[in-house]
């Protein structure tokens, strides 16, 4: 007796390694995902939320100037966020966090990507910098991470040193846009439904129970 194939959902993620909502979503999504019936395809894209932003960054200053004198509000989001990220299991470190540019992160998720390995990387970025204060602008400490999930550190070197991943990061970027969307996280299902921001688990799995029946 033939066993029926499980029906294939395909699914674009762009998102950042410093966008905390990404960092929310991702664990709800993947809950999504176990709990659908089918399979389904990821393909994780690049987005840059500060691609002028310098690789190093005065924390202290940065969060002065955007608290301002609404710093009681500033620590009442960090509070929820907190909350929320703990809800799925994460710890969330704000007075942690080191702001970087995060297109060196980017161009090596699509290193990882060549080699299999970006959902593993995806997951140690965003650990490394709302977890662990990890700088992950910094080549050594990007190299670091990479050889944590299995990457060859030289060769993940010499492919920064390279920007071998320039053009593709660039290439995310431009399509993100097309797709008339301005921010991160983005869920694009099947090509055609697209779910931005943190959405409840059961969001993401009717989205996917959809694409099976349209």
């Amino acid at each position: 007796m033939t066993r029926a194939r499980r029906a294939l959902v395909r699914a674009e993620i762009w998102s950042d390694p410093q966008c905390v909502w990404c960092f929310i979503a991702h664990p709800r999504f993947e809950k999504a995902v176990a709990a659908f019936s089918g399979e389904v395809e990821v393909t994780y894209r690049s987005f840059e939320l500060r691609p002028d932003a310098p690789v190093e960054i005065d924390r202290e200053q940065q969060v002065a100037q955007h608290a301002g004198a609404n710093r009681e509000r500033v620590d009442a989001i960090n509070a929820q966020l907190t909350a929320l990220a703990d809800a799925e299991g994460l710890s969330y470190r704000p007075d942690l966090t080191q702001p970087t540019n995060s297109r060196l992160a980017l161009e090596l998720l699509h290193h990882a990507g060549r080699t299999g390995q970006r959902a593993r990387l995806t997951t140690r970025l965003f650990t490394a910098y709302f977890s662990e204060g990890r700088h992950i602008g910094r080549i050594d400490e990007l190299l670091e991470l990479a050889h944590e999930v299995g990457l060859d550190r030289e060769t993940a070197r010499t492919v920064l040193m390279e920007r071998r991943h320039k053009k593709a990061v660039e290439q995310d970027n431009a399509r993100l846009r097309t797709l008339g969307a301005r921010g991160v996280p983005l869920y694009v299902i099947n090509g055609q439904w697209g779910i931005s921001g943190a959405q409840p688990v059961q969001t993401y799995l009717d989205a996917l129970k959809r694409a099976v029946s349209a």
